[in-house]
């Protein structure tokens, strides 16, 4: 499996797909950021654990487009000249996917209901 991850995240189509992180952007990225990046991503899943259980597939299809659009916003925070690395990174990953993630969640409830 992480052979045929590895293969779909390096092809060129891949790049232009809102649910993968581009792994170059990922090989850049401190252990430190990584790390917090998982922290913020284990607390957005477990807040949202009733929407997970809800529909898992379309869960994680969401989280993944959330995940790395968060990703992108942080990435592109830190190109300010009065930006700080990797903290600003992380700050920015921090406070943009929870909203992301409940908006998607939002937006999804009311399609529901529209139905």
């Amino acid at each position: 499996m992480p052979t045929k991850g590895r293969a779909t995240a390096t092809n060129a189509d891949a790049h232009k797909r809102e649910d993968i992180l581009n792994p170059h952007a990922i090989s850049t990225l401190s252990a430190g950021a990584v790390s917090a990046m998982s922290a913020v991503g284990a607390a957005v899943i477990k807040q949202n654990k009733a929407a997970l259980d809800q529909n898992a597939d379309w869960f994680w299809h969401m989280f993944a487009k959330c995940e790395a659009k968060a990703a992108r916003l942080a990435e592109q925070a830190t190109h300010d000249p009065k930006a700080c690395g990797d903290a600003t990174f992380i700050e920015t990953y921090a406070r943009n996917l929870p909203k992301l993630t409940t908006s998607a969640l939002e937006a999804h409830e009311k399609a529901l209901k529209a139905k």
